[in-house]
């Protein structure tokens, strides 16, 4: 791999919202303008997505996009996934996973047993279509479910993982509140969207450069502000968390927590 982006990212604990050494006072403050607006719009923003919001992209075609203008981010991110967490075996979860590309991506580097877990039956057959095309079918299953009342026991799921599937979740709270309830005591949930941490800045230039010419990306009006994460994850019974930026710049929206012992 290249020289990657080291600089860490913005990170909000609860109502502490702290600057690292890569941005300025300036983007302190362009951030804090933004999280004010996102606030002032919050009621408005809550009516209109109380209807729940079909993607605008069939399985076949978000295939495509993961394929190509996403194909670089899935290594990277599962890579930043595994030195972060440190969970290498066991049982592992990837929510709204489409077509699979993000599980296939963990499979490869690690010896956990993954479920890729998809509310669509196409992005499912899709997705286990994949799979075996990659031999992990050993390790490997795309599921169909629903986030909200997802097929798995209680404390079953050492690691849960999500990339770009949260913005379209009906009731992030239920969402949230069924991730923690799989998650086995002292298992992380790794949720979010963007691209990471490690992608090399030349890389996440040219996938933006992508992303706007083939206008790809959800709704502005079903982003979730830091703000708006820390109500949703209180709300869900998750009082200790960690929300953050990608590094190197105020995009992408990423959720850590750890399932309590005794729990």
């Amino acid at each position: 791999m290249s020289e990657v982006d080291r600089k860490k990212p913005f990170v909000y604990y609860g109502s502490v919202l702290k600057k690292f050494s890569f941005a300025g006072a300036f983007l302190a403050c362009l951030f804090f303008l933004t999280l004010v607006l996102s606030i002032v719009g919050c009621q408005k923003k809550q009516s209109s997505s109380k209807k729940l919001y079909n993607p605008q992209y069939s399985a076949e075609e978000f295939d495509r996009i993961a394929r190509t203008v996403f194909k670089n981010i899935y290594p990277y991110l599962a890579l930043q996934i595994k030195e972060e967490f440190l969970i290498t075996e066991g049982s592992c979860l990837d929510v709204g996973s489409g077509p699979g590309h993000l599980a296939i991506e963990l499979a490869k580097i690690t010896n956990l047993h993954i479920y890729a877990l998809d509310i669509d039956p196409e992005a499912v057959r899709l997705a286990q279509k994949n799979v075996e095309e990659a031999r992990l079918a050993d390790r490997l299953k795309a599921v169909q479910g629903d986030v909200e009342r997802m097929p798995f026991s209680d404390n079953s799921m050492d690691l849960v993982v999500s990339r770009g599937s949260y913005l379209f979740w009906k009731d992030k709270v239920k969402a949230f509140q069924e991730i923690n309830r799989i998650l086995k005591p002292g298992g992380t949930a790794f949720i979010g969207g963007g691209m990471g941490n490690l992608i090399p800045p030349a890389e996440r230039a040219v996938i933006r450069e992508r992303m706007d010419k083939e206008k790809i990306g959800p709704p502005k009006e079903l982003e979730v502000s830091f703000e708006e994460m820390g109500v949703i994850l209180r709300k869900a019974g998750i009082p200790n968390f960690k929300v953050t930026t990608d590094a190197g710049c105020l995009c992408g929206l990423w959720v850590e927590f750890k399932k309590r012992k005794g729990s």
